[in-house]
């Protein structure tokens, strides 16, 4: 099988970890790149051994390019749906990283038009390809733990200062935890109390939340209380300004348990060791989810497949379009509870 042919706009961090991942794939080999950088085309395209002749200087010349069969996105986020919308425009099949729009309204132009171009589409949550959720969905469909009662989970980091010329600290970037890795667990308690109730997601109401809007104007840290239609409550926390313990908990009738590390597994790309904890009767059991592959192989090489398979969406538990559209809206009612409004929400 001849190989789906990728490009990179915005070859920053994230994207030396998906090329990281490409490496090892199957199914899928990087082949251009496009940035205005001169010095990022060198580094990135010596790195990844990318032919000078697509080291792209436009983002338009990469997605116009017919070398190219797909293309991940990478840009600051509120460039994510503008390209992802111009490159379905050009035929081309997009891994967007996360979030995929930073709103929902935004969001719906973006399904829209790749539901239009008949294009394979998928936000990027490396974390919903891996190995450790497949498991876990196992662990709660078999009611391991009994019926699930709560979810807890955090994702936040300390850049030790305000930095107002850092993305993250830029509202027209769509700064601010919430949009940066708060979307983490809002989109882990959605997958994790549909499963509970044999779907594949469910969508949250804000019971209520609170944030330190920073003096740049994004959240820097915020925390939301949420509760689904089957009953289970959730805890979500995020942020930029203060380092949290980034672990995931799900409490059932008959014991817990705990992902240590649901983000990442694995900082150092691969090969990668996942642990699941589960307490029950006042016993522990330690899951040991590990292999030799890359973090980024498992989303490479899936988006990869589809698209080699003709599929326009990527299987459960990766992001569907509708999965994504719920977290977008999960999203703007957290940033509305703690009144974080963006340019995009006029």
């Amino acid at each position: 099988m001849e190989k789906i042919k990728w490009g990179i706009i915005g070859p920053g961090t994230i994207a030396n970890n998906f090329a990281d991942g490409l490496t090892s794939s199957y199914s899928g080999q990087l082949v251009g790149i496009a940035s205005k950088s001169k010095d990022r085309r060198k580094s990135f395209g010596d790195k990844y051994d990318v032919h000078e002749d697509f080291r792209f200087e436009t983002y338009d010349d990469i997605i116009n390019s017919e070398h190219i069969e797909a293309i991940y996105i990478s840009t600051p986020h509120p460039l994510h749906a503008e390209w992802t919308i111009k490159a379905a425009g050009k035929g081309k099949h997009v891994l967007c990283e996360k979030p995929g729009a930073v709103s929902y309204k935004e969001g719906k132009k973006v399904i829209d038009s790749v539901d239009a171009a008949g294009v394979f589409y998928m936000e990027g949550f490396m974390y919903r390809c891996h190995p450790q959720i497949l498991k876990l969905i196992e662990l709660i469909k078999s009611k391991t733990i009994g019926d699930i009662i709560s979810i807890e989970s955090s994702f936040g980091f300390d850049m030790g200062k305000t930095i107002p010329d850092h993305r993250l600290f830029n509202k027209d970037l769509a700064g601010g935890g919430i949009l940066d890795v708060g979307l983490y667990p809002i989109s882990f308690s959605r997958l994790v109390a549909g499963t509970a109730s044999g779907d594949k997601f469910l969508e949250p109401e804000f019971l209520n939340a609170d944030a330190k809007i920073g003096d740049t104007g994004v959240d820097e840290i915020a925390h939301a209380n949420i509760k689904f239609k089957n009953g289970i409550e959730a805890k979500v926390s995020t942020a930029i300004r203060e380092s949290m313990t980034n672990n995931a908990i799900i409490r059932g009738t008959d014991g817990s348990i705990e992902l240590p590390d649901p983000w990442m597994p694995g900082r150092d790309g691969g090969p990668y060791h996942a642990k699941i904890i589960i307490s029950k009767n006042n016993e522990e059991e330690i899951i040991d989810v590990k292999g030799p592959e890359h973090l980024f192989f498992f989303e490479a090489e899936l988006a990869s497949q589809s698209i080699a398979k003709e599929k326009v969406q990527a299987p459960h538990p990766a992001m569907s379009w509708d999965d994504t559209l719920g977290n977008l809206k999960a999203l703007d009612q957290w940033r509305d509870k703690v009144n974080y409004k963006l340019p995009q929400d006029e």
